[in-house]
């Protein structure tokens, strides 16, 4: 066998074959060997049917099949021999197989390229930690609020702020009336649509009268088949209701948490908030860092890969019902830029690992897994073995490698 590799791009390898008509006549041999084996033909007995008899039933098949098994065996020979690991299925082209001469092929196949990258002791990126202001736990302890309000049933006529619960009796679009729309399924509160129109019409009703709103709904809408339309909407309130606000007080501080004091739940609150800000600055250097090294560092991903992982990302999302479904092209087109930093990103995270010599103590390791057993409740090494069955431990060492990659770029020394 003769065999040459090019490299038209730096992801693609071109594997060219010529096989000698000796090395395909031994193979052929040996597969007629097999097959007199094998065969039961009338008037012969097992294994001793004529090579001649074989050939002339079987030869055109048998060939093929010969050629299929040395392209096949020539491809992984020369991937090994030349430490060729692909990506990606080998293309088969430009075969001639012709009897009596040498059989010679092309094949095409993809590969991640080498890389190197360069300068990432010298990015100087540090994290920026914004300060937690006393404004900012007043507005915490107001959503607190709004998550524990209580609704009261009210007999008078809607006002801002209110939750109203709904039905549509008739919806008219462009001038059609619509049987497809449905009602609201949980109160809406007044005020807080996006269609001005909307909300000012649900203003100073009463339970069970009929009313009309028409609105325009906005270019961006969510429901596209409504986005840029006129409809009129004859809706019944069937309540409203009040929000009914708790007092910040120490009663609710029990509640949110067995507090002592209302300010204890401050105090916990602010702890919260800023290991928050530390993780969002963290997390913003750690993309800078990323970003810097990609647009200095410029390296190919081939085709093959970036289109399997956006189509991982695509069925992860549909058969999870988060695309809103959105076609595969349309998905592909959305989300390509993001697939390819996120493909940059492993390999270059990886580099430099490797360039450090990085990794995941066991010590680190299971300090993980014993916060896992912790959170389930469950004893250590029952976990450890569980997460050890179905692969996890491995996620998890990667994880603690990839995050203290991340610190040793921004000139943190991990925890």
């Amino acid at each position: 066998m003769k065999a040459t590799v090019s490299e038209p791009e730096s992801w693609k390898r071109v594997i060219d074959v010529e096989l000698s008509e000796e090395e395909v006549a031994s193979s052929f041999k040996v597969k007629v060997a097999d097959y007199k084996r094998k065969a039961r033909l009338p008037g012969f007995r097992p294994g001793k049917v004529p090579d001649a008899i074989i050939i002339s039933r079987f030869g055109k098949g048998i060939r093929a099949e010969v050629i299929e098994e040395l392209i096949k065996s020539s491809y992984e020979d020369t991937c090994k021999e030349h430490a060729i690991n692909p990506v990606s299925e080998g293309r088969l082209h430009t075969v001639n197989a012709e009897e009596g001469k040498p059989v010679t092929f092309s094949i095409e196949t993809e590969v991640e390229p080498d890389i190197e990258i360069k300068n990432y002791q010298k990015l100087k990126i540090k994290k920026n930690v914004r300060k937690i202001k006393s404004s900012d736990i007043d507005s915490f302890l107001e959503e607190l609020r709004t998550g524990y309000a209580e609704f009261k049933d009210v007999d008078r006529p809607s006002a801002k702020n209110d939750f109203v619960s709904m039905k549509y009796n008739r919806v008219v679009v462009d001038g059609e009336e619509k049987s497809d729309i449905t009602s609201p399924t949980h109160p809406v509160e007044i005020g807080s649509s996006s269609i001005k129109q909307f909300d000012k019409g649900l203003i100073n009703r009463t339970v069970g009268e009929p009313f009309d709103i028409t609105v325009v709904f906005p270019d961006d809408y969510g429901d596209k088949e409504l986005s840029g339309r006129e409809a009129t909407l004859t809706i019944e309130l069937t309540a409203i209701q009040e929000r009914i606000l708790p007092e910040i007080d120490e009663a609710f501080a029990k509640k949110i948490g067995d507090f002592e004091s209302v300010e204890a739940l401050r105090e916990r609150i602010d702890e919260n908030l800023r290991q928050r800000e530390e993780d969002n600055a963290r997390n913003e250097a750690y993309n800078n860092a990323i970003e810097t090294l990609i647009q200095k560092n410029p390296f190919d991903v081939p085709p093959s890969l970036l289109n399997n992982y956006v189509k991982s990302l695509y069925d992860e999302t549909k058969n999870s019902g988060r695309n809103n479904g959105q076609s595969q092209e349309e998905f592909q087109v959305k989300y390509r830029d993001i697939a390819l930093r996120n493909i940059k990103r492993f390999r270059i995270i990886d580099f430099i690992a490797r360039a450090e010599n990085i990794k995941a103590t066991q010590e680190e390791v299971d300090e993980r897994i014993r916060r896992l057993a912790e959170s389930y409740q469950r004893p250590f090494e029952e976990v450890k073995q569980a997460l050890r069955r179905n692969q996890t431990v491995q996620r998890i060492r990667s994880d603690i490698r990839e995050k203290k990659t991340l610190d040793f770029l921004i000139g943190e020394s991990g925890d």
